[in-house]
């Protein structure tokens, strides 16, 4: 077993955080570790990497076993650039490449000397064999810790984390708190220890970056212990589930789909025995009450007692989670175009991406996705005329009346109370902003805190109250989903599918794309591309590389599948082609593995009198071909998926 947690409690004065938390992680497992903010997910992280201490039980590992933990603040190394903090991750692997590069040219030239023979100086050449030996016994830890692939890995991983070859040499003191995430994120990757614990590692990830990663975790030779609100994220990479709740945590087998299907079960069936407990226990009660002073007190007092006992055994009802209780209500009519863009060029110099042509029609549900930085919160920041555009003409289409979320919560007071907020700026009464307030879940003695004190969620649920309040026809959300955890963002989309009108929605949460948009703008610095569907069908069509379906001019409702543009005997032949093009890099795969499988036993024990050189750098070849098999393998495995998934969609 790689950890084991028993009968692990903490508490902060009264409040108890833990309360016997006992589970274990196996080698390999994927274990997904879930549940509502403020339930202790980040303070039971924190006790098992020995960040902090619990007051009893115990934490193991298995020794020797290495732990890396992404923390939701990741520090990075100051005075170093971003390629020497990943360096950082494979030092030991650089380190061997550095000496073993030594040995060759060491051996290179005395492969042009004959040891016997003295030099024009009279010398006589050293004898190579020691350097030999050592090159072979460091050639062969070498291939064990995956060498050659080292300064490749690197590269790929922090591509893949966002970062550009010209990000490469900027100092880490210089990075935004994102870039230092994702940079800790790669250097993590790039360790591989035993166990990888990752503090909600999608904050700060666009779409690309996250699939990269699902990918990435899915084949990792090591543990995973992951915390997270991306329900796609956990989907796709969790193996088992531990729930925390009420300081306790409840293990469920997965995939995370199995998981909320027999949580659902259990508390509906731990609901219906409290029920029946209760019912019970009040007709005891009843007997007890009628019967204690009478003839019959004796059976009185044993039911009392049968009543005690099943008071202390009784079974609680699980707890119904609050959520948000609002909506938008009816959306008043606007223009059958809503925002328009025509040419634009936007941006603070060069433009962002070539010029932008897009039309958002009336009752359209607009998803924006794209690489970070790639101008998607320009975009709606200039399509809102709140930032000049470098050229071209954006406009809202006549009786528009737009709300907009902005991710940073600058539109906030930061030294106003969520109820001062709604009154003064939103000109509620008092007591339709607390009822307001208290729909959004901020009750109490929160609706006088100042907004600087509020936390991320808090912030986020203040500013959709206050959107509610202009009743828009047009909602424009930039990222409305970060800082709440899972139920909260299920609530939210039950909001947004109840609203009538039209939505722009800029989101890396793909279960929330998918759940309450019907278009896609994917902006990309190569250009924009606009697809008629969902972001799970425009991933299909990515995939499939079909042609651009027509854009509908109708107004769309969710669920509705995007035009077909290949008929089904089409999609039907470029499966069979895919599938076998799969066949043939399968069969090519496993020649090159046992190729280099063979290789590398002659290299372990090198026969007598052979050329290690050589036969170093057949297997530097060999190893490159196989990665570029990999690699096609892996794309045309996410082609058959794609087409695949638009059989599925045939009407």
């Amino acid at each position: 077993m790689l950890l084991s947690v028993s009968n692990l409690t903490k508490a902060y004065g009264p409040d108890e955080i833990l309360t016997g938390v006992t589970f274990r992680v196996a080698a390999r497992e994927k274990v997904a570790l879930v549940g509502r903010n403020g339930t202790g997910k980040t303070t039971l992280l924190k006790i098992i990497t020995g960040r902090l201490e619990g007051d009893t039980g115990a934490v193991q590992r298995a020794q020797g076993a290495k732990v890396g933990y992404l923390r939701q603040e990741a520090p990075v190394t100051v005075g170093l650039t971003v390629l020497e903090e990943a360096e950082q991750a494979v030092a030991h692997r650089l380190e061997l490449k550095q000496r073993l590069e030594e040995l060759e040219a060491r051996l290179h030239l005395s492969g042009n000397e004959d040891p016997q023979t003295p030099n024009a100086e009279g010398h006589t050449p050293p004898d190579y064999g020691a350097d030999l030996e050592e090159y072979a016994l460091l050639h062969e830890h070498f291939l064990e810790a995956e060498g050659y692939s080292a300064e490749r890995d690197i590269r790929v991983v922090l591509q893949k984390m966002g970062f550009t070859e010209d990000e490469f040499d900027k100092p880490t003191s210089s990075l935004s708190g994102g870039e230092k995430t994702r940079l800790a994120i790669a250097r993590l990757l790039l360790e591989e220890p035993d166990l990888l614990i990752l503090d909600e590692p999608t904050n700060h990830l666009d779409l690309q970056a996250t699939e990269w990663l699902e990918g990435w975790l899915r084949g990792y030779h090591g543990a995973v212990l992951l915390v997270s609100h991306d329900r796609r994220f956990l989907e796709n990479t969790a193996d088992r589930v531990l729930e925390m709740r009420e300081g306790k945590v409840f293990a469920y087998p997965g995939p995370f789909e199995k998981f909320l299907r027999l949580k659902a079960e259990e508390d509906a069936r731990l609901t219906e025995v409290a029920r029946r407990q209760d019912q019970e226990i009040a007709k005891m009660d009843e007997y007890v009450r009628r019967f204690m002073n009478s003839q019959r007190t004796a059976q009185a007092r044993g039911r009392q007692k049968l009543m005690n006992r099943l008071i202390a055994s009784k079974v609680d009802a699980p707890k119904a989670d609050r959520n948000m209780k609002a909506g938008f209500g009816e959306a008043g009519r606007s223009g059958d175009i809503v925002a328009e863009a025509e040419k634009l060029l936007i941006g603070y110099g060069p433009p962002l991406f070539p010029e932008l042509n897009w039309t958002v029609r009336i009752g359209e549900r607009w998803g924006v996705v794209g690489e970070n930085g790639s101008g998607k919160s320009t975009l709606v920041r200039t399509l809102l005329g709140q930032q000049e555009a470098l050229n071209g003409r954006v406009r809202l289409g006549s009786g528009v009346v737009a709300g907009y979320f902005s991710q940073d919560a600058d539109d906030l007071d930061p030294n106003l109370s969520p109820l001062d907020s709604l009154v003064y700026d939103c000109d509620l009464l008092p007591a339709e902003a607390r009822n307001l307030l208290g729909r959004f879940l901020i009750t109490g003695d929160d609706v006088y805190r100042p907004v600087r004190t509020l936390s991320g969620g808090e912030k986020n649920k203040l500013s959709l109250a206050r959107l509610t309040t202009l009743h828009p026809n047009l909602l424009v959300l930039d990222e409305p989903t970060n800082h709440l955890d899972m139920a909260s963002r299920e609530a939210l989309a039950q909001v947004l599918k109840q609203f009538t009108g039209t939505m722009i929605l800029v989101s890396h949460d793909r279960w929330l794309l998918e759940n309450v948009t019907t278009h896609t703008l994917d902006i990309r610095r190569s250009g924009a591309v606009a697809y008629p569907g969902s972001y799970g069908e425009y991933r299909a069509w990515q995939q499939s590389g079909g042609p651009l379906p027509t854009p509908k001019k109708t107004r769309m409702h969710v669920g509705v599948p995007p035009t077909p543009y290949l008929s089904p005997r089409e999609v039907s032949k470029e499966i069979e082609r895919t599938r076998k093009l799969i066949e043939q890099l399968e069969q090519e795969i496993a020649s090159t593995e046992a190729a280099l499988k063979h290789l590398e036993q002659r290299l372990s024990r090198p026969p007598a009198g052979s050329d290690v050189l050589s036969m170093t750098k057949d297997h530097q070849q060999l190893t490159e071909t196989l990665q570029g098999k990999m690699a096609a393998w892996e794309e045309q495995s996410r082609r058959l998926e794609g087409l695949q998934g638009m059989q599925g969609i045939k009407t």
